[in-house]
């Protein structure tokens, strides 16, 4: 359904201007000579459009994977180390999900316990990506398979029977003052498991 205008229609506007203009043509005795008018230039500015944040879904796909790895990269230091200086993570997560993270490396911390390997990941598929702004959600595998958490002694807190490669769904976006990915959500994708 259209919406009338609050304005009025422009053919009323040009009909209202001729009436107007016989009427007044009528009152004058001689016609006045046309007045020209040189145009004057006028600056106008042109609208800037912002170039998108990625070229293609490709292009985000690779800055999601060189993100993570080394979001990645820095998680696994501070789990290795016992938790220590959890604040290192904040360059990589967003305000709402940084104490998450902390708490996490916090709770390491507490339980005097650390992590022995690395987490890896593979299989990262875009969900979702908005090119313009620069936020991509994306399928991943988390793969716990050659890690291990020990506590002081060296002793795994591990259950044997642990899953080792866990489907998630995490999101990135652009943070617009550095220019670089931000994790923004991580959670396990709970449905079919395509891990």
């Amino acid at each position: 359904m259209r919406i009338p205008s609050r304005h009025r229609p422009l053919h009323n506007v040009v009909l209202g201007a001729l009436l107007l203009s016989l009427l007044l043509s009528g009152c004058m005795a001689t016609p006045a000579p046309p007045v020209t008018v040189s145009p004057v230039p006028v600056a106008t500015a042109v609208p800037t459009k912002t170039p998108p944040v990625f070229a293609s879904n490709e292009e985000a796909l690779a800055a999601a994977t060189a993100f993570y790895v080394s979001y990645q990269g820095m998680s696994n230091t501070i789990s290795r180390e016992g938790g220590m200086d959890p604040q290192r993570i904040t360059s990589f997560v967003t305000a709402d999900m940084l104490p998450g993270e902390i708490a996490s490396f916090e709770r390491l911390s507490e339980k005097e316990v650390h992590l022995v390997g690395d987490l890896a990941f593979d299989s990262m598929t875009i969900q979702s990506a908005n090119l313009q702004k620069g936020s991509v959600v994306v399928y991943m595998c988390l793969d716990v398979s050659a890690t291990d958490v020990v506590d002081s002694e060296g002793v795994s807190v591990v259950p044997p029977d642990r899953v080792s490669r866990h489907p998630l769904q995490v999101a990135l976006t652009e943070d617009s003052t550095t220019n670089r990915l931000l994790l923004e959500r991580s959670e396990l994708w709970t449905g079919t498991n395509f891990c």
